[in-house]
């Protein structure tokens, strides 16, 4: 992927950017609308990323409790790396906050699909 702007910097900038942002609730309600859930975005500024993972937590920790298959479903539709799901929620470390570190790595892959859609769309990126 020759020079898709995806580095930590990068990351940190689309999380405050709202217009991205809400490409991301379009592209999390596709996906977790298949489970039954869906998101809101007020589009607030400098909050929104923090608004939209505290929607998904929760949502997260219902689907582990009482979901599980359709939790690994949306893990697998999102595209998310399984072995880093594991690790969070089995691994030999106690993960601190799992919901909570599940729930960024969701967020963070949603937001890198939106931001290579608009790269290779021509799209400008902020």
């Amino acid at each position: 992927m020759e020079n898709l702007p995806l580095s930590k910097d990068d990351f940190s900038r689309y999380e405050r950017s709202v217009n991205l942002l809400q490409d991301v609730v379009a592209q999390i309600n596709k996906d977790f609308r298949l489970n039954g859930f869906e998101v809101e975005f007020s589009g607030q500024g400098e909050t929104a990323y923090q608004e939209l993972s505290g929607q998904l937590a929760p949502v997260i920790d219902y689907m582990l409790e009482h979901q599980a298959e359709k939790f690994w479903n949306l893990i697998y539709s999102i595209d998310l790396n399984e072995s880093k799901v594991k690790q969070i929620l089995f691994g030999d470390d106690e993960m601190k906050n799992a919901i909570g570190q599940l729930t960024d790595l969701i967020l963070k892959r949603e937001l890198q699909k939106v931001v290579i859609r608009h790269f290779y769309s021509g799209k400008e990126l902020p």
